[in-house]
């Protein structure tokens, strides 16, 4: 005879419903049981309580961390690519475009693999992704210090090393984001601040490198800073875990509070068998209501059909390129969102980041070597990168928090907009200076310029199409500016190889930026004229109900 629990439920029934396999999926951290069905079966609602919004803080500052070294090491590498640029051509004595194809693979892979790191990331978790990043990064860069000629590095330094920075650039800019949401201007502005840290100490150390331990040493260190990666993705931490660890936390502070007084608080963290849960739980004044709503939830597991391998196969593709219609908080993102270009005001910025990419990925390459033609020595060269770095660091924070301001936040777009004005006249302008001081000065001017566009191209996409669509918005926009930055230092190079001389790459990149923001500037009065019509059909609506 079963043994009774005192509540009109037994013990073996109890058991029955712990043995019973429910093969549910777990649920998100701020989505509760809700009235649902399945096949039929209703599921009974324990809890409604709102998704919880993002932290704002907290271990979102780990985040920020994280993503801050993520960009450091990132940037070192980009920003030093004139210094690397200057060795290769010494060491292999190829052409100036055949060399620059080295650094533009490497670039570019690192942005146009942007979609497929996004869609990762929704599959998976940014942590993973960075991993595998990291892993397959550092073995491209070690690679590279073995390579007996200029073609292997397309290999090991352009495609291993850019898809490999790709896969830990990409979670870095995206986690960062939903962990932000009122500070999300300051967060995304110290995060890649650390690109004009490594701008700063990346290219005199990679000229000293080579300078005291040769072309493999040089690598062989190179590989060992990229594999600090490793680091990054272990703090990216999912927003849905953090959320669930800070539930279990206060429901065990909770418990904890409830307890008296003379009764061991540790208890609470024992770990005890699901048969001792639920029997401790039938033991409270609710267990009735609990042990009916576990046999509805374990007769619907039971009662469901199991569709068929195929069907489940096509289904799992049809959701990993549409997402799931489910509404709730478990519903699942696609892999990517290709109905964004239906609107304009993406588009745009899409085509303008592409357009000023040509000048921006060619001055960083080229700056140095243009240096050296007017008579400055490699180490200056190597400082002048520096110089740029650090204002650019500097501007990322300082402007990120001027941009966040509530009076000024709503010319964010505009004041975007002006930036890149301002920054084809400095480009245009740098071929024309002839010492040291007046390329400090004007790599100065590029690297405050530079540090607030960049800073602010992720924040501005959230203005445009908000924060539930940030994951895939980043992987398109990379995927544009990648293709752009192939583009840019190849042409330069070709330049180089016709005319003899880097002036025009400049002027031919200054031209880009100008394009970009005419086409930054239509999609700016395009969403003016669109909340103008929306304001106007408001008040319109408001006239008919008065």
């Amino acid at each position: 005879m079963p043994e009774p629990t005192g509540t009109g439920t037994t013990l073996d029934e109890v058991e029955a419903i712990d043995n019973t396999n429910f093969d549910t999926e777990p649920l998100k951290s701020g989505d509760d049981l809700e009235k649902t069905e399945n096949n039929g079966n209703p599921v009974i609602s324990l809890e409604n309580e709102e998704p919880p919004k993002a932290p704002d803080g907290g271990y979102g500052w780990f985040i920020v961390l994280g993503s801050c070294l993520v960009h450091a090491i990132m940037g070192g590498f980009e920003r030093s690519n004139g210094v690397i640029y200057l060795q290769l051509l010494d060491k292999f004595d190829n052409s100036a475009t055949a060399t620059a194809w080295v650094l533009s693979i490497f670039s570019t892979l690192r942005l146009a693999v942007g979609p497929v790191a996004s869609a990762l990331c929704n599959k998976y978790s940014c942590r993973t992704v960075v991993i595998m990043g990291a892993a397959i990064s550092t073995l491209g860069i070690f690679l590279s210090g073995f390579v007996p000629a200029l073609p292997y590095l397309y290999l090991t330094y352009g495609v291993l090393g850019g898809i490999g920075r790709a896969f830990a650039y990409t979670p870095s800019l995206i986690i960062v984001g939903y962990y932000f949401n009122k500070k999300r201007g300051i967060a995304v502005g110290i995060s890649t601040s650390g690109v004009g840290i490594g701008c700063m100490i990346f290219p005199p150390v990679i000229e000293v490198l080579f300078t005291h331990y040769g072309f493999r040493g040089t690598f062989w260190v190179l590989s060992a800073l990229m594999s600090h990666f490793f680091i990054c993705g272990c703090l990216f931490r999912s927003i849905e875990r953090h959320r669930e660890i800070m539930e279990s936390d206060r429901k065990i502070a909770a418990r904890r509070e409830a307890l008296p007084n003379d009764e061991p608080k540790n208890k609470l963290l024992t770990p005890v068998s699901m048969e001792t849960k639920i029997q401790n739980q039938l033991s409270n004044q609710n267990a009735a209501k609990l042990s009916t709503s576990m046999k509805i939830i374990a007769n619907a597991k039971i009662n469901s059909r199991r569709p068929s391998f195929f069907t489940r196969k096509f289904s799992q593709v049809k959701l990993a390129i549409k997402g799931s219609n489910n509404k709730k908080g478990g519903a699942k993102k696609p892999l990517l969102e290709l109905h964004l270009f239906r609107n304009y005001a993406f588009t745009a910025i899409c085509v303008q980041l592409f357009l000023f990419t040509l000048s921006f990925n060619s001055t960083f390459v080229f700056l140095p070597a243009l240096a050296e033609t007017r008579g400055i020595s490699k180490m200056e060269g190597a400082f002048l990168v520096s110089i740029l770095g650090m204002c650019d660091g500097i501007a990322r924070i300082v402007m990120s928090s001027i941009l966040d301001l509530k009076k000024v936040k709503p010319y964010r777009l505009w004041i975007y907009n002006s930036v890149m004005f301002l920054t084809a006249i400095v480009s245009l302008i740098m071929p024309s200076v002839k010492s040291f001081y007046e390329f400090a000065i004007i790599s100065a001017f590029y690297g405050v310029l530079s540090g607030t566009y960049i800073s602010q191209k992720s924040v501005i996409v959230v203005d445009v199409l908000g924060v539930e669509k940030l994951s895939s918005s980043v992987g398109l926009l990379l995927l544009f500016q990648g293709v752009s930055g192939l583009i840019g230092p190849t042409v330069g190079g070709v330049f180089k190889d016709e005319l003899g001389s880097y002036d025009m790459a400049f002027y031919f990149g200054s031209i880009g930026i100008i394009s970009g923001g005419l086409t930054m500037l239509s999609a700016n009065i395009w969403m003016y004229r669109q909340k103008k019509k929306k304001a106007a059909r408001k008040d319109d609506s408001d006239k008919r109900l008065a």
